[in-house]
């Protein structure tokens, strides 16, 4: 009996495109988003104080990494909810953990929030300081034909 021969086997093209390999190890684009990028890391907080400060903010979500704090007032009061945007989009997950926990003798819901609700309270906020926009005051252009 002579010594075994070592079965060699063409793999050619994957099913799936390329071919496995290094090609795995190493993902170029951040947090797995190919085709759309990241989501806006920003948080919801409703049921808050009406005197929470930021430094109450920032010790619910301690460890997070917080870039802005938007709080919600309308008429110039607190309404007691405000937007909180976060460093990374992982960190969305990790706020949201302090869902219902206790900040005085209220609890606080943290949900989950999109960029245009963010922007669009930044913008009732800075109507409210301009004391709203023209449309709704009533004034409006007059047009050459009248």
């Amino acid at each position: 009996m002579g010594a075994k021969r070592q079965r060699v086997i063409d793999q050619g093209p994957s099913f799936y495109g390329a071919s496995p390999g290094p090609s795995l190890m190493y993902s170029p684009h951040p947090y797995g988003y190919v085709s759309q990028p990241p989501p806006f890391p920003v948080v919801h907080l409703r049921g808050l104080p009406f005197d929470c400060s930021e430094a109450d903010i920032f010790d619910l979500f301690h460890g997070l990494d917080i870039v802005d704090i938007l709080s919600v007032r309308k008429g110039g009061k607190f309404t007691g909810e405000s937007f909180c945007v976060l460093g990374y989009p992982m960190q969305v997950d990790f706020a949201r953990q302090n869902n219902r926990q206790n900040m005085g003798r209220r609890y606080v819901e943290v949900f989950r929030s999109k960029r245009q609700e963010y922007y669009k309270a930044i913008a009732n906020e800075v109507s409210d300081a301009w004391g709203g926009s023209p449309r709704r005051s009533g004034l409006r252009a007059r047009s050459y034909d009248e």
